[in-house]
């Protein structure tokens, strides 16, 4: 049975929220979720040379909770690192299960805001301003 969640619900009120994967030993998996819907997904690896490794954008889930990636990572062991569909949300939002898997996304930490990826304080202001008018029209 399909989840239905969209991501602004997982991003929290103020810009978004980061989820990491846990009981991870190699790399450190990330799933971003803002305010107005889109999903990033981050790679990083461990160690004295920890940086990102890659990162891929998504528009949102369709219908069934497929993560809808605008594009595919161009190496198939990075293809195979990124989470294809939401298939439990626990713990009131908290936790989030991707493709049946044992291992979750937990929850680590509020983001105010995110300059990096665009998400700095004047594209917010006009993100809540748009999102703040269109729950006011419906």
């Amino acid at each position: 049975m399909p989840i239905a969640v969209q991501p602004s619900t997982l991003a929290g009120a103020a810009c978004g929220r980061r989820y990491e994967k846990e009981l991870e030993t190699h790399f450190r998996d990330c799933l971003l979720f803002y305010i107005d819907g889109r999903i990033r997904f981050e790679r990083y690896c461990y160690g004295e040379a920890a940086c990102l490794v890659f990162s891929v954008w998504a528009r949102g889930f369709d219908s069934d909770g497929n993560i809808l990636w605008i594009r595919e990572p161009e190496f198939e062991t990075d293809q195979k690192a990124i989470p294809r569909r939401l298939t439990d949300v626990q713990e009131n939002g908290q936790a989030l299960q991707f493709d049946s898997a044992r291992k979750r996304y937990v929850y680590t930490e509020e983001l105010t805001s995110d300059k990096a990826n665009g998400y700095g304080r004047i594209k917010l202001f006009f993100l809540r301003r748009r999102l703040r008018h269109a729950t006011v029209d419906k």
